[in-house]
């Protein structure tokens, strides 16, 4: 670990190494404007990251100290996060890829007709390109066929429950590109910015969870459905503190003169990582935790790139929240929004789906509070 420390750390340094603070704060702005960020600031991106730290990271504590007496262990350690709790075998949402197309049919139809019906068409048309095969390229997407004026979802499907999540998240993004496609939107008036555009994808995962029991038309028993969706639930609380460990080293780095010193750059992560992370033991295990930035590919190719899924995260949450009062309602204003691709400016587009841009406190601290009272009621 230490030969991999010093190679990975050392050897990079951020495209601004300037000490000049000025010029500093002008990498911000200008990573900013690059990305389109006309709606948004630094200044919001730190609220984003305080609101983190006091509202989702006691939920994660809370979240991980109930897994830690599950497990009866006296320190959850890393290794503790990724496993079943109970030892039990991962669920099994299908057993072919034709069962996991015609159920994912059915759920779809559940959460609204019409987008059943663009799911239906993807199927006979051959749009589905899901199951894993020896040969294909790894990875899942969706992309777009605009002459033909349809969306592909490529994935590889094995049969696990991530599989399930990968496919109605990318349905989400799908869906988008049939809603742009009747509006008759033009290229370059598509693509919303990924704030909008995983808003699509991440409130498909969170519109379509009530349908994935078999007694609704799903994949899942009744009790795996429940391990499915508390699995599911869990890591989107996770997530948020992640990602403001790596949108706020980011910031540092550029704004910092010892963002281009190497050991600064370790020691900064692991303070950050402690703001931010409560309830994991990693005694001995300090080299480790701090390699964690080293595998994220974001800081190195694509810097400031990340807290964009944040964002969209709590959009989604938003949408979810709404739909749990008003199914058709949400599902019509969330159908809207994405057919409007980038004619309007974010806020507008979080608006026209129900929805608002927000980094504050109190909204983040209310969603996250309906996550768990969700995750109360299922493990109840």
């Amino acid at each position: 670990m230490e030969r991999l420390t010093s190679r990975s750390a050392s050897s990079w340094q951020p495209s601004s190494t300037s000490s000049t603070s000025s010029v500093r704060r002008s990498r911000t702005t200008q990573a900013s404007r690059e990305k389109h960020r006309f709606d948004y600031t630094p200044r919001d991106c730190y609220a984003f990251h305080q609101a983190v730290a006091d509202k989702v990271v006691p939920a994660a504590a809370r979240l991980l100290k109930r897994r830690q007496q599950q497990m009866r262990l006296d320190a959850l350690r890393p290794w503790d996060v990724g496993v079943d709790a109970e030892g039990r075998p991962p669920v099994r949402p299908f057993e072919s890829a034709t069962e996991f197309v015609d159920r994912g049919v059915s759920v779809f139809n559940r959460v609204d007709p019409e987008l059943g019906r663009y799911f239906q068409t993807m199927q006979q048309e051959g749009l589905l390109d899901l199951e894993s095969r020896r040969g294909k390229a790894p990875g899942g997407y969706m992309t777009d066929l605009p002459r033909k004026k349809r969306p592909l979802i490529f994935m590889n499907a094995a049969g696990v429950a991530d599989d399930l999540v990968t496919l109605v998240h990318e349905a989400g993004h799908a869906f988008q590109g049939f809603e742009q496609f009747d509006n008759n939107l033009l290229f370059c008036q598509r693509w919303p910015g990924m704030e909008m555009a995983e808003v699509g994808s991440m409130a498909m995962e969170l519109l379509s969870a009530p349908y994935w029991a078999r007694s609704a038309g799903g994949y899942y028993s009744e009790e795996d459905y429940r391990r499915a969706r508390i699995d599911h639930l869990e890591r989107i609380i996770l997530f948020f503190p992640h990602c403001a460990t790596v949108d706020a080293f980011q910031h540092w780095i550029y704004t910092d003169p010892a963002g281009s010193d190497a050991e600064a750059r370790d020691r900064e992560w692991l303070r950050l990582r402690k703001r931010f992370e409560e309830g994991i033991d990693y005694d001995g295990l300090e080299a480790e935790w701090i390699a964690r930035w080293y595998q994220q590919i974001h800081i190195f190719e694509v810097p400031f790139y990340y807290i964009e899924y944040g964002i969209a995260q709590l959009g989604a949450l938003q949408v979810w929240r709404n739909a749990l009062k008003d199914q058709s309602g949400t599902v019509a204003a969330y159908r809207k929004a994405l057919g409007l691709g980038s004619t309007r400016p974010l806020p507008e587009l979080y608006e026209a789906a129900g929805i608002k841009l927000a980094f504050d406190a109190q909204t983040i601290g209310e969603l996250v509070s309906l996550v768990e009272e969700e995750l109360e009621r299922l493990e109840g």
